[in-house]
């Protein structure tokens, strides 16, 4: 069984046992967030959704297991192609998007009807493509400054196609890109400059937000800010969601109420992906959110581990990327369900229900695992050419 696992599962195996232990979490949450749900809507069958995550779940790890048995430098060549089709999907998405929750932005597919979030690709086609020309402007003891604007100019083309319907994704996006160009020895006052400037178009947004015609969830986002500021002021509607997260965690406790036993899964809108820490801490506790926290702080030092071992810049800049987007998305979602950020919407990867989000989530870690094997297949290698040349030497 051990030679099986190591022969298809390669990579670092801590990251293997972060997305075993995530997906566990996920079918138990899932199925207790769903099951009143599932009851009323899918004829009494309390299952239904916890079993549609088990698919989505056991088709994300075969992507796993495809993409990280493929070479990382395939995703180089390939990420302004896929960065091109995803800026097509958002555009077409801005214009004939579905609209669910409230957004509108999904995409259904012609013929088989499913339907998915182009952002999700998006981001992952962005990241790619920004360590693929920060590795190619990389010089010894200079900065990046050629890097810049090419970089900046697709961050801006996606974030702000993704800007109108989803405001917490396109600061997501911007933000990570920022943090891998000052990796990328990017020069400070540029990223400076550019941060500034976003704080700035967003400030104004949100001041103006009643004339904002042309942003229709404009208003949302100056509502949800005002009542995280300022939540003695805010309507106690606006509040609800908030108020029955914090209900969930707190009354968790330190044991928690046991699998099963929510209650405020019956009140909180969307306690299967937005809010689905609270359930968690509801249920289980300190234990329960303490697993799921350290899994992505593992996660985060696990891809400090393999970029550190990367020999090449690319591989680099495509891990720390992608971990930075997980880890920071997933920090966003539990912030959120405790009162530390104002409500974004942001699905905890690999745990909240939805195809698109594990799918994409997949991709990410298969990506990330490509790096990992490729590090430690070349380990292997250098240490057989050095047994080879101690050999010789002795001989």
């Amino acid at each position: 069984m051990g030679n099986l696992v190591k022969k298809y599962l390669k990579g670092d195996s801590i990251i293997w046992v972060i997305i075993v232990t995530l997906s566990i979490v996920s079918l138990l949450s899932v199925y207790s967030a769903t099951g009143f749900l599932a009851y009323k809507y899918q004829g009494g069958n309390t299952s239904h959704y916890m079993f549609r995550q088990l698919f989505s779940l056991g088709i994300g790890f075969g992507v796993i297991v495809l993409v990280h048995n493929i070479s990382y430098k395939w995703f180089a060549r390939f990420s302004l192609v896929g960065l091109y089709f995803s800026i097509a999907l958002l555009a077409i998405t801005l214009i004939a998007g579905v609209n669910l929750n409230m957004a509108s932005r999904w995409l259904t597919i012609p013929v088989i009807g499913i339907t998915f979030q182009p952002s999700e690709m998006a981001k992952l086609a962005l990241i790619v493509f920004v360590a693929r020309v920060l590795a190619q402007h990389q010089k010894d003891d200079a900065p990046t400054r050629e890097a810049f604007k090419p970089i900046m100019f697709y961050v801006m083309i996606v974030a702000g196609l993704i800007f109108s319907e989803n405001l917490s994704t396109s600061l997501l996006v911007l933000s990570v890109a920022m943090a891998m160009m000052f990796v990328g020895r990017v020069p400070l006052k540029y990223l400076l400059g550019t941060g500034l400037a976003g704080i700035l178009l967003v400030v104004v947004v949100l001041i103006l937000a009643p004339k904002v015609t042309f942003l229709p969830r404009a208003q949302t986002w100056s509502s949800r800010v005002e009542q995280f500021f300022s939540p003695e002021k805010a309507d106690r509607s606006s509040m609800y969601q908030l108020e029955q997260s914090k209900i969930a965690v707190a009354s968790g406790g330190f044991f928690g109420k046991g699998p099963g036993n929510s209650v405020q899964r019956n009140f909180i809108p969307h306690p299967y992906s937005d809010f689905i820490f609270a359930i968690i801490a509801e249920e289980y506790g300190f234990l329960g959110p303490f697993v799921v926290l350290m899994c992505y702080l593992f996660l985060l030092a696990r891809i400090g581990v393999i970029v550190h071992a990367s020999t090449r810049t690319f591989p680099a800049f495509l891990s720390l990327g992608l971990g930075l987007m997980l880890v920071s998305q997933a920090f966003v979602n539990m912030g959120v369900a405790v009162g530390i950020f104002p409500v974004t919407g942001q699905p905890l990867p690999l745990v909240s229900l939805g195809t698109t989000s594990v799918l994409f989530t997949c991709v990410a870690f298969g990506m990330i695992l490509s790096v990992s094997r490729h590090n430690m297949e070349e380990k292997e290698k250098a240490k057989k050419q050095s047994a080879v040349i101690v050999n010789d030497e002795m001989a």
